[in-house]
């Protein structure tokens, strides 16, 4: 007896647990997407999120654009002389990362164009290059005096923000070139109307070292202005143009005035060296117009093993700095 109820216990438990096994698998049959779906989802918001990929901006395809670019002059000019066509012109190159010549490639070109009120103005160009990734740019006549720099850089679309970013790329790509005009002071002459000045701050005379340095660049009709006194330092330029002009009209091409002072009394320094620092303004009138179209202003300083020896190395090296620039800036 006690072994047929132990039989009936037994039967009993693998029943249930049978029909516990068979719920199980006809659940899973009854609803066989429900774990599939969720997977399916997952995989497609997977493939979603590799796909999008944004579009570069115009600013990103020009960066990328002239990234190993390389561009520089093969020819440039000699100087010319105002009003006097240059002889020949300027040669780019723009070549790739593998130095080969990129055609079709457009760059600016900076170039002076005029000068107003004594100062120098640009005018940008673009061109582009042809299929030896060459350029050629031939200067109009010009009818001031410069001694300045030609540019050549990437040309930026219309489209492109002119970011930090942009700038600092077109900075790091562009070329420069000399550009020499001389003045034309050797053929028309000029007077002189600039003072120097002491150590105590006088100006006792006119500046015979600008004189002889312009006279030795071939400056030969030049002269002191016949309105030359010391009343006259402190004269607008007006004034001073109007007054020489009565006397001499057009028979000089140009007026030079201007000072030349001490910056601050000579300094003795540690070693017993002395220290002189001298600054100046100088400027330059059309006699034919009246307009002042030269105006620039100087510092130097130079030490020697005494006062007269940094003083006088001092005006040499200034002066020189200023006769050259005359030469190409009036």
């Amino acid at each position: 007896m006690k072994k047929r109820k132990l039989f009936i216990k037994a039967l009993v438990f693998t029943s249930i647990f049978c029909a516990i096994i068979t719920s199980c698998a006809s659940n899973n049959q009854e609803n066989p997407k429900i774990n599939n779906d969720k997977v399916v989802e997952s995989e497609n918001s997977v493939q979603a999120e590799e796909i999008f990929v944004p579009e570069p901006t115009a600013e990103e395809l020009f960066l990328q654009k002239i990234d190993g670019i390389k561009i520089e002059f093969t020819k440039i000019p000699p100087k010319t002389k105002k009003n006097k066509d240059f002889s020949s012109g300027y040669e780019i190159l723009v070549t790739d990362i593998n130095q080969e010549p990129v055609t079709g490639f457009e760059v600016t070109v900076l170039i002076p164009s005029q000068k107003n009120d004594s100062k120098l103005e640009f005018a940008g160009n673009n061109f582009t290059s042809d299929e030896n990734g060459l350029i050629q740019v031939t200067p109009s006549t010009p009818d001031f005096a410069a001694d300045t720099l030609v540019s050549a850089y990437p040309a930026i679309p219309e489209d492109v923000s002119q970011t930090d970013e942009v700038l600092s790329a077109v900075e790091a790509h562009t070329a420069k070139a000399a550009y020499l005009s001389e003045s034309d002071i050797v053929a028309k002459g000029a007077i002189m109307f600039v003072f120097e000045y002491n150590e105590n701050g006088k100006a006792p005379k006119n500046s015979y070292d600008i004189l002889s340095g312009l006279r030795k660049k071939g400056v030969y009709q030049i002269g002191n202005a016949p309105i030359s006194d010391t009343d006259y330092i402190n004269a607008s330029k007006e004034k001073i143009y109007k007054e020489n002009y009565e006397y001499v009209g057009t028979d000089y091409g140009y007026l030079i005035g201007g000072t030349i002072k001490f910056a601050n009394p000579v300094e003795k320094n540690e070693d017993g060296t002395y220290t002189a620092t001298m600054i100046s303004n100088i400027y330059g009138i059309e006699m034919k117009t009246g307009k002042v179209i030269y105006d620039n202003n100087f510092e130097y300083s130079s030490s020697g093993a005494n006062w007269n020896k940094a003083v006088e190395s001092c005006k040499q090296k200034l002066n020189t700095q200023i006769v050259n620039s005359i030469m190409f800036g009036l």
